[in-house]
C-alpha cells in the first residue's frame, strides 16, 4: 500500500547516517587500537586513516541530529519519536527540548558530546591519542548501537529515532493506517510531557549530558595508563577532564534543582529520588577521583585509589544510564523512562566497561599498591580520608538506590525508603559532618609533614569562632537536634578555616579555585542545614469547608474567589484566573493588616497545565525574599473556577543554599580554567 504524505527520503536518509556512523565509530576503534599495539613510523598512515573514520561518524551523527530536527520542526508526524514529543502548540524553545524527550534523542545528545570530545582528544592528546581515542570510540560504538533498531536472534538492539507511526502500531487491526490517507486523521503530535515545558529543561538535560561524556574521558586515560604500564604519567592530562566533568555535571545537578523547584510541587530541590541519586553517585565518585589524582601526583601514593574512582566514575554514569532507561525504577521514581527493550543492550554496555576496568585493575594491581606515607598530620593523608568518606557517601547513596536492581536480580521483595528525604538525610548527615571537619582541618595543614603544636593553634580560633556562631542558632530555636547542632558546628568551623585561609593564607600552596569551591560547599551545606531544618507549611484550612480528612485540613486551605482568610501572619485572597491554551493561572495575594487596614505584600501566580493527554500537572509560584521564600501552589481546583485549594509553605535561607551551589560551581569552573591555561602554557599534550 502507498501512503499519501509521507515524507520517507528522511527515513532513508537518517537510518543510512546512523549506520555509517556506527561502522566509522567500530572500524575507528579497531585501527586507533591496532595503532597503539604496533608502535612505528610505518603505521602513522593507520593513525591517520582512524582519524578520518572517526571524523566520519562525528558528521554523520550530526547529520543524524540535523534530520531529526528537520522533521520535527516541519511537525512531519508520521514519525512516532517526533509524534510523540511534539506539538504544533509547542512554542520553539520547547521543541527544541523535544528532541531529547525521548530515549532516542537522548542517546542522540550524549553520543555526540562524547564524539565532540574526541575530536578535542585528536588535537591534544598527543603520545596518549591512539589508546585513549581506542577507548572513546568503542564508547561511541555502544552509544551509536543504542539508535540501529534492528532485531537479531530475537533480540532488539537499539531503537531507531525514524520509525514510522504506522510501523509502530503495525498489525493492529481497527486503526487509522489500514486506510492509505491516515495522515489526514494526524493533526497534532502527543507533545511534550507540561512537566517538561519549561526553561531549565531546555539546558538541565544537555548540561547534565556533557558532564556524563566527560566522565568518559579519565576513564580512558586511566585505562590507557594501565595499557602502556605509566602509572603516574596519565593523571596530568587526565585532570583537567577531571574537573570539566564535575563542573558541567555539577551544573547539570543543579539546573535539575533548579527546575524541581519551579515545577514539582514537595517546595524543594532534592527529594532523593532514585534518578536524582543516579546522577549525584557519579559526581561523588569524581570528586574522590580529583583528590586521589591531586595526592597522588603531588606525593606518588594513592595511585590505585585514583585508578579505581577513575574508572568507577564512569561506570556509574554507564549504570545510572542503565537505572534509569531500564525501567527497572518505573515503580519508584518518577524520572525514569519505560522499558523500551533495551535492557540486555545497556547491560551488555555496562559489563564490557567492568570487564575492562576488572582485568586491567587485576593485571597491574601489585604496581598499583597503595603507601600511605606515615605523616598522619599532613594534607594529603587528610585529603585521602576525606575523600575515602565521600566514597562512602556515594556507595550508601547507590546501594539504596539499587535495591529495584536487587529484588529483580536475586528475586528478594526488600522495599526502598518509603520516606527518602528522611531516610536519606539521616544517613548522609555522619558524612556531611566529617567532611565538613575535614575540609577545615585541611585549610591549615601542607603537603608532607607539620607541627601538632602549632596546627593546634591555629585551629583554636576557628574553633571558638564555631562554638560562639552556634549558640545564637540554638538559642533561638533555628537548630535544635543534637546531631543538626553538632553538623552546625563543623560547618561553621569549615567556614571560618576557609575564610582564614582566603584572608591570612594559612597553608602552602593555596589553591584559590578549591577554597572557592570548598568555601561554596560548606555555604550549601549551612543553607541546607537551616532551610529544610525550619521549612514548613504555613497553610492551614481556616475556611469553614472540610477537606476530607485531617491531613488536607492541616496542611491546605480552601479559598473562595473573591474571601479573605487568615494564613500564618498573612490574610490570602483568591482574586482571579486567566486561561492561554491549556494553562490555567491563578492569582492569589498575600495581604497584611497594617493600622487597620489590609495591605498587598505579594501576588503569587500558582498554575494548572491541563495536557488532553496527560493529565493535569500543577506548577508552584514562589514569592523571592533574600532570607525567605513564600512558595505556593494549587494543590485542588473546583469544578467550577469559582474556589480552588492552596498549599503554602515557608523556607527560611534557601537563598543561602544556592548562593553556595554557584559559588562551588564557579570554583569548579576557576579551576578548570586555571589548570587548562596552565597545561597551554606549558605547552603539554593532553
Amino acid at each position: 500500500m502507498n501512503f499519501a504524505g509521507e515524507h520517507l527520503i528522511y527515513k532513508s536518509i537518517g537510518s543510512s547516517l546512523i549506520w555509517m556512523s556506527f561502522a566509522a565509530s567500530l572500524i575507528s576503534t579497531v585501527l586507533f587500537l591496532f595503532h597503539f599495539s604496533h608502535k612505528g613510523n610505518p603505521l602513522k598512515l593507520v593513525r591517520g586513516i582512524a582519524r578520518s573514520f572517526y571524523i566520519l561518524h562525528v558528521a554523520s551523527l550530526l547529520a543524524v541530529i540535523i534530520v531529526l530536527y528537520i522533521l520535527i520542526f516541519n511537525h512531519y508526524f508520521e514519525y512516532t519519536y517526533v509524534w510523540q514529543y511534539s506539538s504544533i502548540t509547542l512554542p520553539v524553545k520547547y521543541i527544541i527540548s523535544c528532541f531529547w524527550a525521548g530515549q532516542e534523542g537522548s542517546f542522540l545528545v550524549w553520543g555526540i558530546c562524547q564524539a565532540i570530545l574526541g575530536l578535542f582528544l585528536i588535537r591534544k592528546s598527543g603520545e596518549w591519542e591512539s589508546p585513549v581515542m581506542g577507548i572513546v570510540s568503542l564508547s561511541q560504538v555502544f552509544v551509536t548501537s543504542m539508535l540501529l533498531g534492528i532485531s537479531l536472534f530475537s533480540y532488539k538492539i537499539g531503537s531507531n529515532p525514524f520509525v514510522l507511526l504506522r510501523e509502530t502500531y503495525a498489525g493492529q487491526p481497527g486503526t487509522i493506517f489500514e486506510h492509505p490517507d491516515y495522515l489526514q486523521f494526524v493533526n497534532d503530535g502527543n507533545g511534550l510531557n507540561p512537566l517538561l515545558e519549561n526553561i531549565w529543561m531546555t539546558i538541565h538535560p544537555p548540561i547534565l549530558f556533557i558532564g556524563y561524556a566527560l566522565a568518559l574521558i579519565p576513564f580512558a586515560y586511566a585505562i590507557s595508563a594501565l595499557m602502556k604500564k605509566d602509572f603516574t604519567g596519565w593523571i596530568r592530562p587526565a585532570l583537567p577532564w577531571v574537573l570539566l566533568s564535575l563542573f558541567f555535571l555539577g551544573a547539570g545537578i543543579l539546573l535539575g534543582g533548579a527546575w524541581a523547584y519551579v515545577s514539582l510541587t514537595f517546595g524543594g530541590f532534592w527529594a532523593w529520588d532514585p534518578v536524582e541519586n543516579s546522577s549525584l553517585v557519579p559526581w561523588l565518585t569524581l570528586v574522590a577521583t580529583l583528590h586521589f589524582m591531586i595526592i597522588s601526583k603531588r606525593q606518588h601514593f594513592g595511585i590505585l585509589s585514583a585508578f579505581l574512582f577513575s574508572l568507577l566514575s564512569y561506570i556509574l554514569v554507564l549504570y545510572a544510564t542503565f537505572l534509569t532507561r531500564s525501567g527497572v525504577l518505573s515503580e519508584t521514581s518518577a524520572h525514569s523512562f519505560g522499558d523500551n527493550g533495551l535492557t540486555s543492550q545497556l547491560l551488555v554496555y555496562l559489563m564490557v566497561f567492568i570487564a575492562l576496568m576488572l582485568v586491567y585493575i587485576i593485571l597491574n594491581v601489585r604496581k598499583l599498591t597503595d603507601n600511605l606515607k606515615d605523616r598522619v598530620l599532613s594534607r594529603e593523608f587528610w585529603m585521602f580520608i576525606g575523600s575515602l568518606i565521600v566514597a562512602l557517601a556515594a556507595f550508601q547513596v547507590i546501594f539504596t538506590t539499587s535495591l529495584p536492581v536487587f529484588n529483580k536480580v536475586f528475586g528478594t521483595h526488600v522495599a526502598p525508603p518509603t520516606d527518602n528525604v528522611g531516610f536519606y538525610n539521616r544517613w548522609q548527615l555522619p558524612y556531611a559532618l566529617l567532611v565538613a571537619a575535614f575540609i577545615g582541618l585541611s585549610q591549615f595543614l601542607n603537603y608532607s609533614s607539620n607541627h601538632w603544636k602549632e596546627t593546634l593553634k591555629k585551629l583554636a580560633l576557628p574553633a571558638l569562632l564555631a562554638l560562639l556562631g552556634t549558640l545564637p542558632f540554638m538559642i533561638s530555636g533555628i537548630v535544635t537536634r543534637f546531631t543538626f547542632v553538632l553538623l552546625l558546628f563543623f560547618i561553621l568551623f569549615g567556614l571560618f578555616a576557609t575564610l582564614s585561609n582566603i584572608l591570612f593564607r594559612t597553608s602552602f600552596p593555596r589553591n584559590t579555585g578549591g577554597v572557592l569551591t570548598h568555601l561554596g560547599f560548606l555555604i550549601f551545606l549551612l543553607g541546607t542545614l537551616i532551610t529544610f531544618s525550619n521549612s514548613r507549611v504555613i497553610s492551614t484550612n481556616t475556611s469553614r469547608y472540610d477537606l476530607g480528612d485531617v491531613k488536607n485540613n492541616t496542611e491546605n486551605l480552601m479559598l473562595v474567589r473573591g474571601d479573605t482568610l487568615f494564613m500564618s501572619g498573612f490574610y490570602v485572597t483568591y482574586v482571579n484566573n486567566s486561561r492561554l491554551e491549556n494553562t490555567t493561572t491563578y492569582r492569589v495575594d498575600f495581604l497584611r493588616m497594617n493600622e487597620g487596614k489590609m495591605t498587598r505584600q505579594f501576588s503569587l501566580y500558582p498554575s494548572v497545565n491541563v495536557h488532553p493527554r496527560m493529565g493535569a500537572v500543577y506548577n508552584p509560584a514562589t514569592r523571592h525574599y533574600p532570607m525567605m521564600d513564600y512558595y505556593t501552589y494549587i494543590a485542588q481546583v473546583g469544578e467550577k473556577p469559582d474556589y480552588i485549594v492552596i498549599k503554602a509553605i515557608m523556607n527560611p535561607f534557601i537563598n543561602v543554599l544556592w548562593a553556595g551551589a554557584l559559588l562551588m560551581v564557579f570554583g569548579l569552573g576557576y579551576s578548570t580554567v586555571r589548570r587548562i591555561r596552565l597545561r597551554m602554557a606549558a605547552g603539554i599534550a593532553g
